[in-house]
């Protein structure tokens, strides 16, 4: 990585950058690696990204890129300070990953702004599922709910269209494109 990461402004229209920084659950790949980030993103398009852990230095994130033929991996120093964390990528340092992700839909990190995010996986339910505890996300069948993280093998967190948050049987549900 290097200094002058952010530094070309550019102009991008508001259809070409069209995410959502806010939506943390849609960016955020908490089990994914360097090599998953590689394989998923390699085949599409330049400024398609996504954020995952530091597989080299705990809490720190890394924003994994689409740019060209490679996916770059710029690393994201995260450091406390109270009240909040703080952001750093490059020489720049941001307040909240928002304020980073937003940067950076309008300037160069190498050779690409950030456009859209890489999708995380869509399912759609096969079954009413009322719930049994506080944690349980209820849905009807037929429902499209997006899989933000799989804690145990039969037991997912996903979100509906509503942005309602919790656990479903990954029975239940059947991958879409």
């Amino acid at each position: 990585m290097n200094d002058v990461i952010g530094s070309k402004l550019i102009s991008v229209s508001s259809s070409t950058a069209d995410f959502n920084a806010t939506d943390e659950d849609s960016w955020l790949f908490e089990e994914f690696s360097r090599e998953d980030a590689v394989n998923v993103l390699q085949s599409q398009p330049d400024g398609t990204f996504l954020v995952r852990p530091s597989g080299t230095i705990k809490g720190d994130l890394v924003l994994c890129v689409k740019e060209g033929l490679k996916v770059s991996h710029y690393i994201i120093n995260v450091t406390q300070e109270l009240p909040q964390s703080v952001y750093k990528i490059g020489d720049k340092t941001f307040s909240s990953m928002k304020e980073l992700l937003t940067f950076y839909k309008q300037r160069l990190l190498d050779t690409s702004p950030l456009v859209r995010i890489y999708p995380k996986s869509r399912v759609r339910t096969k079954y009413r599922f009322d719930g049994k505890d506080d944690e349980d996300l209820p849905f009807k069948k037929g429902q499209i709910l997006m899989i933000i993280k799989k804690v145990e093998p039969l037991w997912w967190l996903a979100r509906n269209s509503s942005g309602d948050k919790g656990m479903i049987p990954a029975n239940y549900v059947e991958y879409i494109r």
